[in-house]
C-alpha cells in the first residue's frame, strides 16, 4: 500500500476522436468511433483496411520551431502536444517548479522511416538500367539524405524534444513498445514522486503511426481484423463475433504529484493512482498473455492498493477484440472477481479509439478520471448486448449511470507482458 496519495493534476490527449479530454469524452458518450477506412495510405497487399487515425497537428500551434519540424514525424507532434497539455493543465509553469523537479516517463512504440526521405538519394544512385548502383550511392547519392534523418527513427529523440520544449530536466525513462510500456511509465512516475525524486511527473505514452510497416508488424502477430473492409465498425471487444484488433494513433499523458503538493499549489484533481501490478507469461496457443499472468497482474495491482477484489467497481479492460486476448482476459477477470461477478462493470475504449498500444493505458486513465468526475460509464461503441462474451457485465447499448470509486485499468502485450493500474476517486 502506498504511503502517500498520488493525484492526477494534469491531462493531455490526442487521438482519432479529438485533441482534448473533453473532445474525447463527449464522443465516447455519443458512442462515436474514430475507426475509418485507410484512404490515402498505401495498403496494397494488406487485408486489413481500417484504423483510427489521429488528425494532423499544427506544429507552430504547439510551439515547435520550423527548423525542428524537419526531423519530426506525426508521433513526435502527438507526444509534444500530449505532454505540453498535461504540463499546462497542471499549472506547472505558473507555480515555478524547477526543471530538475519535473520527471518525464513515456511508453513509446516503433518509429518508421518514410520512403520519401530516401527517394532523392535512390534516384540519384540509379544506373542507366534503373538498378541501384552502390558506387554512385557512396560517391554522391548519399548526399541527398538529410544529415539528421537517422535521428528521426529513434523514439527517444521525440521524447527529448518534448522534454527540451518544456524544460524538463528531472528523472526520465522511455519504455517500449507495447501497451504495458505506457502502464510502466505511469507506475515509474508514481514511484518517482513517492521516493521524492521529483515533485511532479509527466507520464503516459504515444502510439506508433499507422503505416504499411506498422501493419506488417501487427501482421506478424496475426492480431489484425483482416475482414475490416471499408465500412462499419470492425473492432468488437468481448464480442462473440470479434475477429481481431485495429490500430489506432494517439498520445495520452498525465501529470502526477503528491496530494500535499497539489494542495500547496492550489491545483484541482479528481483522481488518484493507488496501485499497480505486473506479470509476464506468453500464451502458447496465441499472441496474448496467459490467463494466469493476467490474473497475477490484476491481483498484484489490487494488493498494492491495499484492496480486495470486491473493492473494484469498474474494469477498463485491455479488450482489443482478438479471439485469444479477449477470451483470456474475460476468464482472468472471472477468476479474480469470482466472489463479486455481478458487481464489476467492464468497459473497453478500443472500439472507439483503436488499439493505441503504448498510449492505451494513459488514455484509459484519462477516460477513467472522466468517468469518476461525471458519474457515467460510456457504452462500448457499436457492440450489441446480445453479442457479448457471457459472464461479464459489459457496458453496451447506452451509457451507464454509475459512480465507480475505484477503477482497474488493464494493459497487455502480444508477447506476454501484463500490467494493471488502479485509480480511485479523490474525496
Amino acid at each position: 500500500m502506498m504511503d502517500d496519495n498520488i493525484v492526477i493534476t494534469g491531462r493531455g490527449i490526442v487521438c482519432s476522436l479529438g485533441t482534448t479530454p473533453d473532445d474525447i469524452w463527449n464522443s465516447l458518450l455519443s458512442s462515436e468511433s474514430g475507426i475509418r477506412p485507410l484512404g490515402g495510405l498505401n495498403t496494397e497487399g494488406f487485408s486489413c483496411q481500417a484504423a483510427a487515425l489521429a488528425p494532423s497537428l499544427d506544429l507552430s500551434a504547439i510551439g515547435v520551431p520550423k527548423r525542428d519540424s524537419r526531423i519530426m514525424g506525426k508521433h513526435s507532434c502527438m507526444l509534444i502536444k500530449g505532454a505540453r497539455d498535461a504540463y499546462q493543465s497542471a499549472g506547472i509553469g505558473e507555480t515555478a517548479i524547477s526543471g530538475e523537479d519535473v520527471g518525464f516517463f513515456a511508453g513509446m512504440g516503433m518509429v518508421d522511416y518514410e520512403i520519401e526521405s530516401l527517394l532523392a538519394s535512390v534516384v540519384r544512385s540509379l544506373d542507366d538500367q534503373g538498378n541501384l548502383d552502390y558506387d554512385r550511392f557512396y560517391s554522391s547519392g548519399y548526399r541527398e539524405i538529410y544529415p539528421l534523418w537517422p535521428l528521426s527513427m529513434l523514439n527517444n529523440i521525440s521524447f527529448c524534444q518534448a522534454a527540451i520544449g518544456l524544460d524538463i530536466r528531472g528523472e526520465n525513462t522511455v519504455f517500449s513498445p507495447h501497451a504495458d510500456s505506457g502502464a510502466q511509465a505511469i507506475a515509474e512516475g508514481v514511484r518517482t514522486v513517492l521516493e521524492k525524486k521529483a515533485r511532479v511527473v509527466i507520464a503516459g505514452g504515444v502510439s506508433e503511426v499507422v503505416s504499411p510497416l506498422s501493419l506488417a508488424r501487427a501482421g506478424v502477430f496475426s492480431v489484425l481484423n483482416e475482414a475490416a473492409g471499408k465500412g462499419g465498425l470492425s473492432l468488437r471487444p468481448f464480442g462473440t463475433d470479434r475477429s481481431g484488433t485495429l490500430l489506432g494513433e494517439g498520445c495520452a499523458m498525465v501529470c502526477l504529484e503528491s496530494r500535499s503538493s497539489a494542495d500547496t499549489r492550489g491545483v484541482s484533481y479528481s483522481t488518484m493512482v493507488i496501485g499497480f501490478g505486473f506479470a509476464c507469461e506468453p500464451e502458447a496457443n496465441g499472441p496474448a498473455p496467459t490467463i494466469d499472468a493476467m490474473s497475477q497482474a490484476m491481483k498484484a495491482g489490487i494488493e498494492s492498493a491495499g484492496l480486495r477484489p470486491e473493492d473494484i467497481d469498474l474494469i477498463i479492460a485491455h479488450g482489443d477484440g482478438t479471439i485469444k486476448g479477449d477470451g483470456n482476459e474475460a476468464e482472468a477477470i472471472r477468476n479474480v472477481f469470482h466472489a463479486c461477478p455481478d458487481k464489476i462493470i467492464v468497459y473497453s475504449s478500443k472500439a472507439a479509439l483503436g488499439n493505441l498500444l503504448a498510449a492505451g493505458p494513459a488514455a484509459d486513465v484519462i477516460i477513467g478520471s472522466c468517468i469518476i468526475e461525471h458519474g457515467v460509464v460510456p457504452a462500448i461503441a457499436g457492440l450489441a448486448e446480445s453479442g457479448t462474451t457471457s459472464g461479464l457485465r459489459v457496458v453496451v447499448g447506452n451509457p451507464l449511470r454509475a459512480r465507480p470509486k475505484r477503477i482497474m485499468i488493464n494493459a497487455f502485450s502480444y508477447e506476454g507482458q501484463c500490467a494493471s493500474l488502479v485509480i480511485e476517486a479523490a474525496k
